[in-house]
């Protein structure tokens, strides 16, 4: 993106306007919306430039010590962070099918647990109802 360049002893930046991500992409993705009607140039600009960076923050903030992004790292960083919390479903982090099973007999069985006491509880209401009458 920014790049220094040097010359006779002064600094200048040079400026890459050129963006990263196809602008087409961005725009595709715009218009997939029902509430979007015209997109102008500078605002398809702005987004493909925030989204380059957004893409640039996860991609920094998630490589710790490697220098490779792996799916893990991401992963974990959506975990880590409450500001990224949206993205929970999008990037979930990976279990294996042993786990998966676990959490759905888990599941399973509080699920029955909480309709058995339910049913127990009706029992005893109608019981109590039964001896009143």
């Amino acid at each position: 993106m920014v790049e220094p360049k040097t010359s006779n002893s002064t600094t200048t930046v040079k400026k890459n306007s050129e963006p990263g991500i196809a602008p087409s992409r961005i725009r595709t993705i715009m218009k997939s919306t029902d509430d979007t009607e015209k997109i102008s140039t500078e605002g398809l600009h702005l987004m493909t430039k925030a989204t380059e960076m957004f893409i640039q923050y996860l991609a920094k903030n998630s490589i710790k010590t490697n220098t490779t992004l792996k799916y893990e790292h991401l992963s974990q960083l959506v975990n880590e962070q409450e500001n990224l919390e949206f993205l929970l479903q999008i990037i979930p982090q990976k279990i294996t099918v042993k786990e998966f099973n676990e959490i759905v007999n888990r599941n399973d069985k509080d699920s029955e647990e909480s309709s058995s006491e339910s049913s127990s509880e009706e029992e005893e209401n109608q019981a109590k109802k039964a001896v009143k009458k």
